[in-house]
């Protein structure tokens, strides 16, 4: 069974019947509820137009001043034995018999007064054999102190006693004041009994002719899906294949990313130097094509911020040459000029790539922004391939260009790039990027952050601590994108000096 309802759900033909039996249901199920509280609404406004008469006729021929004269004879509960103790209570007493007599109700009727002081109603004068006078009624409803002074009707209501309807009016004396209200109740119950009764009923009938119906789809179903089984026992086979490579081709991902994380220098290490610096690193896939690295050499800091051509696999493969590359230039060779040490890994990406020869030329290569910070001096060089410094210095902000040339590609002519030179001073702060975060869509309008807006956003954290400045640059991309996928790596680098 559990196979046959599996298989009635992966078919698109099996699922519209399934589809059309259930909107049928429905539509039973809801024609017979709403039958039923048609016919609760038509026989509960019936009752209570009733009973507002009955009351409205009881409140005329009762007299304010007489109950006035009861409670203030009998100021205690119970001193009232029987209804014929007292002549004025009598008289009350057969008016309500009456009443009740004329309108053929099954339950009694009452006047009820309100004891403001003690925040409830107090039994008066009742049509029932005992006397109830000066009884508390402390769970009343709440419509009898609303409608206190005009009157009104109180909707079908649960007590001890079962399903009520009742309606009440106000007896006033001669001045207008509202003594008390005169109550008639009508039980609900047997009417609820034959109206559950019915559309039991009903939905036993739905029922049978739904599970006619279920069998006869069922059958259709059952012909149709003996028709597919081989057409799936296919699918299913060339889906393992498939979910077979997909997990290789992700176990090789996974483990490239072991790799990728192996040859990335330790943020701790960056702490180290410069204690008041962070690293924000969020690959859009697995690998990433942005990465970042960092050295310490004959006491100069450098730190790079790389953007490689693509993202996930191939920008993870042109990160590990950019890495193999500046390892060689500035440790093997000993380059700390920022413009030569970009020079030369131009060169070394084009020899790489083999993009040397127009013919066979890629245009792959990468972005970076490269700083070498030498705190002795305390100066600060900054050379960039399209990737620009932001330095902050006493609440403004400087951008500092790059050369708009990239580092690798066929181009003809080898680019030449510049080092700019800048003499810091305690508490400048400063930030290298890549173009992932300012060109993430996002917004109400599903834009790109852009360059300035992101600029704005480092001015307003650059006096945080660096890790609230990694909490804030997240909370901000979070809010932006919302439900949006990432578009590209992100990396941002910001250091305090």
């Amino acid at each position: 069974m559990d196979n046959l309802l599996k298989k009635i759900f992966q078919n698109h033909s099996t699922r519209v019947l399934v589809l059309l039996f259930g909107s049928i249901f429905i539509l039973i199920a809801y024609f017979l509820l709403h039958s039923y509280y048609v016919q609760l609404n038509i026989h509960k406004s019936r009752i209570l137009s009733s009973l507002s008469a009955v009351t409205n006729t009881a409140a005329t021929q009762l007299d304010a001043n007489q109950l006035d004269y009861l409670f203030d004879v009998y100021e205690e509960e119970k001193k009232l034995r029987t209804s014929y103790q007292d002549r004025v209570y009598q008289l009350l007493h057969e008016k309500l018999i009456q009443v009740k007599k004329q309108n053929q109700l099954n339950s009694p009727i009452y006047t009820l007064t309100y004891d403001s002081t003690n925040k409830h109603f107090i039994f008066g004068v009742t049509s029932s054999a005992k006397p109830l006078l000066r009884k508390t009624y402390k769970d009343f409803p709440k419509q009898f102190f609303e409608g206190y002074e005009q009157g009104g009707e109180v909707d079908v209501y649960e007590d001890e006693n079962g399903h009520w309807l009742s309606a009440f009016s106000a007896i006033k004396n001669s001045s207008g004041e509202t003594i008390a209200i005169v109550v008639a109740d009508q039980r609900f119950d047997d009417f609820l009994l034959e109206a559950q009764k019915e559309i039991f009923t009903n939905i036993g009938i739905s029922l049978i002719f739904a599970l006619v119906l279920l069998i006869l789809l069922l059958r259709a179903m059952k012909g149709i899906l003996r028709k597919e089984d081989e057409l799936t026992a296919n699918l299913i086979q060339s889906k393992f294949k498939l979910e077979q490579q997909n997990q290789d081709t992700l176990d090789s991902i996974l483990y490239a990313k072991k790799i990728q994380d192996a040859i990335l220098p330790l943020h701790s290490r960056l702490k180290q130097w410069l204690p008041q610096s962070f690293v924000f690193h969020l690959p859009r896939d697995i690998v990433s094509g942005d990465f970042y690295w960092f050295k310490r050499i004959n006491g100069k800091i450098f730190i790079a911020c790389v953007d490689c051509t693509g993202h996930g696999v191939p920008g993870a493969f042109m990160s590990m040459i950019g890495t193999i590359l500046l390892d060689d230039i500035i440790e093997k060779k000993g380059l700390d000029q920022a413009d030569e040490i970009l020079n030369e890994l131009h060169l070394g990406v084009v020899k790489s790539l083999k993009q040397n020869k127009r013919s066979k030329a890629s245009q792959d290569g990468m972005d970076i922004a490269l700083c070498i910070i030498d705190k002795a001096a305390e100066k600060l060089q900054f050379a960039g391939a399209f990737r620009p410094l932001v330095h902050i210095r006493d609440g403004k902000l400087n951008r500092i260009k790059s050369d708009a040339a990239p580092i690798g590609g066929f181009r003809g002519e080898d680019p030449s790039y510049h080092t700019h030179h800048i003499k810091y001073k305690a508490g400048d702060v400063f930030y290298i990027y890549t173009d992932g975060y300012p060109d993430q869509f996002g917004g109400d309008k599903n834009k790109k952050y852009m360059t300035r807006r992101f600029r704005e956003l480092l001015l307003s954290l650059h006096a945080l601590e660096p890790q609230e400045q990694k909490v804030e640059l997240q909370d901000e991309l979070d809010r932006w994108k919302g439900s949006r996928d990432q578009v590209d790596d992100i990396l941002v680098i910001g250091f305090k000096l």
